[in-house]
Parts: C-alpha cells; structure tokens; sequence
C-alpha cells in the first residue's frame, strides 16, 4: 500500500498549516495590548480605592485621641478626684 502526494499538494498544506499559525499569532498579539490596557484601568480603580481608605484611617487616627479615653487616664482622673473627696471628708 502507497501513498501518493504530490509535490504541490505539500507545498499548499505546508502554507495553509503557516497561515494558520501567522493568523492565530496575530490574533493573540493584538488582543495582549487590549488585555494590559485593561488590567492598568483596573489597578489605577484599585488605587484610588486604597488612597480613600487610607485618609479615611487617617482621619479615624487622628479624631481617635479626642473621642477615646485611655483606662489608664480614665485612672488617673478617678485618683484625683477620689483624692479630692477625701481631703473635703477628712477633718
């Protein structure tokens, strides 16, 4: 059993074969651009979000002392005004 092929009908099968390599090459280089321009849109979105909460820490930082009192003052203010309530007790 033979098989026949002639020249010509290897020639065509190779260039069918590498147009078809050259056409899906393209196709995946001209879609990586469209890939990276859309992964930079979606980190500067990430960005923004991550510089909004940190002033909203910031923020949270920086009232924190005024609205939150320590144990340790909340102590210290107890001490002098028992201190105070002793001294006007004692005779």
């Amino acid at each position: 059993m033979t098989i026949n092929v002639e020249f010509w009908h290897l020639v065509g099968l190779l260039l069918s074969f590498l147009g078809c390599c050259f056409g899906f090459t393209k196709i995946l280089v001209l879609q990586f651009p469209n890939s990276l321009l859309e992964r930079h849109q979606n980190q500067l979105k990430v960005n923004d979000k991550v510089e909004e909460l940190e002033k909203q820490f910031n923020q949270m930082q920086s009232s924190l002392p005024l609205v939150y009192v320590l144990r340790d003052d909340y102590i210290r203010g107890q001490t002098v005004l028992e201190a105070k309530m002793d001294a006007y007790t004692k005779p």
